[in-house]
């Protein structure tokens, strides 16, 4: 049993968290990292590494190109962490790991990477996963077209009579909450004429901004309902695996730890909102003292300043922060 010092939760990011060249430096100076893109290059088919490495802002844009890359770039600073601790691969051990973890979470595609970083299945499968994954959600986008948008300054309760309005006076709207992220922040989806209401009227609700957000549909929402289905389907050909620790779920912050259950949130997640606020507060009831973000910036860390009250945050993008974040859990 690891000691209890260390108690500690490992989130990883979704979509909003790529960039270009992202992973590079870690691919340079982590074998563990390395091995991570080699095995994603080997799942997605083609040199994700090149295109995330070398591309454009512009070849990041593809949801088929930007979902896997961003969980190969989280799956790789954690096996770089890994690494730096001294144990093999890129996941958490059932025993002997040297950090008590007792949760891992994802936000959105994020929770692919949690789901191999808990063991459940290895990168290169999940990559091909997940590459299919944008493939459908981009099919339903086109299907049903439609955006999201961040409400800033209100309360969950707040933006749902705003959805309802702008719902009540649009014809076939569709809008919805798709994310709660923080207090005063939630991003809403739903059909093109309603997203540009609730950005235009939104002040006047009483939010402090509305964001529109630069995404290919409204995801989160019943737009991707043919891409849900589709995933249950996809998910019979994907081996998981009993988790090393709980994955907490975005869909009702509870701890997933069977394999059938794991497998049916992967899917029914896509349609479903993100209540992201609740998970960290589930994370929270179980009394941890660190919170560590795997994958490139800090946007999940950002959310979490936000939110929780004495608990150490982290965020691991290189060898230098995995340094610096294995010592604090290790040696506190």
């Amino acid at each position: 049993m690891a000691p209890e010092r260390a108690r500690a939760a490992f989130v990883f990011p979704g979509q909003g968290s790529q960039a270009p060249g992202m992973g590079r430096s870690l691919r340079a100076s982590s074998a563990a990292a390395r091995a991570v893109w080699q095995a994603a290059d080997a799942g997605y088919g083609a040199s994700l590494s090149n295109l995330t490495g070398a591309g454009s802002q512009d070849d990041l844009q593809p949801t088929d190109v930007q979902q896997p890359a961003i969980v190969a770039a989280s799956v790789a600073a954690f096996a770089a962490f890994n690494e730096v601790l001294g144990v093999c691969g890129a996941a958490v051990t059932a025993s002997g790991y040297p950090v008590n973890v007792a949760a891992l979470a994802g936000h959105s595609v994020g929770l692919v990477s949690a789901v191999v970083a808990a063991g459940c299945t290895p990168v290169g499968e999940a990559v091909a996963l997940v590459r299919d994954r944008g493939r459908l959600m981009a099919a339903a986008a086109f299907e049903k077209p439609g955006r999201m948008a961040a409400v800033l300054g209100l309360d969950e309760p707040a933006v749902e009579d705003l959805t309802a309005a702008i719902r009540s006076r649009t014809p076939g709207s569709y809008l919805t909450v798709a994310n709660i992220n923080a207090p005063g922040q939630i991003v809403v989806a739903g059909d093109l004429a309603a997203i540009d209401r609730i950005v235009n009227e939104g002040r006047k609700a009483g939010a402090r901004r509305v964001i529109p957000l630069n995404v290919s549909g409204a995801f989160h929402s019943v737009a991707m309902l043919p891409a849900q289905a589709a995933m249950r389907e996809r998910l019979f050909a994907v081996g998981i695996d009993p988790p090393a620790a709980p994955v907490i779920s975005n869909i009702d912050a509870g701890q997933l730890v069977d394999p059938p259950v794991l497998r049916a949130e992967l899917a029914n997640h896509i349609a479903a909102p993100v209540r992201w606020l609740d998970g960290i507060r589930a994370i929270e009831a179980l009394d941890v003292q660190h919170i560590v973000e795997f994958g490139h910036g800090s946007v999940l860390t950002g959310m979490l300043r936000r939110t929780v009250k004495g608990i150490e945050l982290h965020n691991v993008s290189d060898l230098a922060s995995a340094r610096a974040t294995a010592a604090a859990l290790i040696n506190e």
